[in-house]
Order: structure tokens, then sequence, then C-alpha cells
């Protein structure tokens, strides 16, 4: 059978390097970046998934990926999360919240890796899930350059390990892959062009709500930074989250007298 040109398009991106790494959630994105490495590397392959503790993770289906492509696979389960981003906060050169890669970073590193690959860029081209809110092609992308990418960029550099972004749009090309974008199609096209190729657990999986649990990250961490404080939805958590990172990064960067003002009060 004839293969889907989004294929070739995707393998001729995945370029292997040495002592690789690859953060898999047991999704369609990351598995078809694993599957493209395994057919072109000579070496072990090491795989990361990460988890939130007392949270749903996904370490199930990942397990499953992992062990169909032979990897050396490891779960690294996050716990007690804000204690270590006054440390991490230190290399950034704005503020950031979301944080959680430095852990697989972390771990990449002491297993020697030099190079990690991510599927990031594939809900961009090819469309995303039905938890997520309804953006144009365009809204879509604004993210991806101005918070996911140069986050990875920078917790990877910390640990010295290259960051290898297949999905990238330096490395694919939007004229083939804007056609099959559609915000509502859960990456149909995607899934047929790689029917045979990849575990059909993959191609059949509906993937579940994505989104962390704002509410056991409140109750657990968040709270007693803001205990006059009643949020009463995920948004004004995360609103909180950022406001207290973002004085987080005040104190690391000699600003200690911006980072006490209450940037953000929700009653």
């Amino acid at each position: 059978m004839k293969e889907h040109p989004l294929v070739n398009l995707i393998r001729n991106a995945v370029v292997p390097y040495p002592k690789p790494c690859v953060n898999i959630s047991g999704g369609i994105d990351s598995t078809i970046i694993l599957h493209h490495l395994k057919e072109k590397s000579t070496e072990p392959i090491y795989t990361y998934t990460a988890g939130f503790s007392d949270q749903e993770t996904e370490f199930e289906y990942a397990a499953q990926v992992a062990d169909c492509y032979g990897t050396r696979h490891k779960e690294i389960l996050i716990e007690n999360m804000l204690e270590e981003y006054p440390e991490i906060l230190r290399y950034f050169s704005v503020p950031r919240f979301n944080l959680w890669p430095y852990w697989l970073a972390k771990q990449a590193s002491k297993d020697g890796r030099l190079n990690c690959y991510i599927g990031e860029g594939g809900d961009e081209h090819f469309g995303g899930y039905w938890y997520k809110p309804r953006k144009t092609y365009v809204e879509n992308w604004q993210g991806f350059f101005e918070y996911v990418i140069p986050t990875y960029q920078t917790i990877y550099s910390i640990f010295k390990i290259n960051l290898q972004i297949p999905m990238h749009p330096n490395n694919l090309d939007w004229r083939q892959t804007f056609p099959y974008y559609d915000s509502d199609c859960e990456k149909q096209h995607l899934r047929k062009a790689y029917s045979g190729l990849l575990p059909s657990t993959v191609l059949e999986r509906r993937k579940k709500n994505g989104r962390k649990d704002y509410q056991i990250m409140w109750t657990k961490e968040l709270k007693r930074h803001f205990p006059n404080t009643r949020p009463t939805s995920d948004e004004e958590i995360r609103s909180l989250w950022q406001t207290w990172a973002t004085r987080e990064w005040l104190k690391t960067h000699g600003s200690p007298e911006l980072a006490t003002e209450q940037v953000l009060v929700i009653k």
C-alpha cells in the first residue's frame, strides 16, 4: 500500500542524533516521533512520561507505546512541584508558571541523554482535541511560539540537552499540513495517514481531557500562598499560579520589593 505523503514528510523531519530520548504521552504525536526515530536510530531510545501526584496520569497509555517500541521507559511522578520553582525560575528571562518539563529534562540528564525529541506542533499542524478551545489555525500557533517552545528550550538548556522538535514549522511544510487542519477533527487525517504503521491502540484512542486538575493543585500547593483568597474556578486558580510564579521570578531576579505587592486578588 502506498504511503500517505504526510508520513514521508514527518519521517524526513525526524533526524537521528546521539543518545536520544523521547517524551511520550501515549498519544499520536509523540508516538509518531518515536516510530520514525526507531526506524532510523541504532542506539537504545529512552522514553519519559510525566504525571502529577493525586491526579489522573497517562502512564498506562505511554507504557503500552514504550513496550511496543522496546524503549527504556521511565515514569516521572511530579510531587511538590512548586518547591523547586524558585531555583528553576532563575534561568528564565521572563516569568513562567507551567514548568513541568523540568522534571523530564532532569531525568534525561541523569540518564546521560544528549538529545530529546518532543511532539509539540502536532496539535497546531493537524488539529487539537475535543477539550481544547476552538481557535483559528493562526491563533493556535501563538502559544507555541510565545510560550511552549521558549519554555522547553530554556529548561533543556539548563541540562545541556539538545531539543529536537520535528513538527516545528521549520521542519514541516505548512503548505502540506494546512489543508488537513480542522479544529474539530481530532487529527483524523493524521490517524488515517498512519493507519497500519502505528499501534491500533494509539490510532483508536480518543485522548482524555489533558488539563491539570487545578483544584488539586490549589489544595495541595497554592492555597498556603494565598490564605485569604477563595478561587471559584480553574481559571482563577491558573491566574493565582501565574501570580505566584511571577512573584518568585521577581525575587530571584533582584526585585523583592515588587514581589511583595498584591498583584492579583480574587475574593
